[in-house]
């Protein structure tokens, strides 16, 4: 199936605010950038298990995700507005 994941320079109340409210945040996790950043690769893969909004985020932060995504053999689509 697809797994659609919410990645915004929004504040992180913000972001799951929206998320809820759009039926992307469920049951799984929220995280900001500096805090994703901070983590080993190991620990960010296992994150990203349950990860469904990553807020403050920057380019570099979106990067990494859909590296690690990618290194987990996932499919990765991206869009947006591009402002960021």
């Amino acid at each position: 199936g697809i797994k659609v994941r919410m990645v915004t320079g929004d504040n992180v109340l913000t972001a799951k605010s929206i998320a809820k409210e759009c039926g992307i945040l469920t049951t799984g996790s929220a995280v900001e950038g500096p805090d994703f950043r901070k983590m080993t690769p190991d620990e960010q893969k296992e994150l990203l298990k349950t990860l469904q909004v990553m807020a403050r985020c920057s380019p570099q932060d979106k990067l990494i995700l859909v590296r690690r995504l990618k290194e987990m053999g996932e499919v990765v689509a991206v869009t947006g507005d591009g402002t960021n």
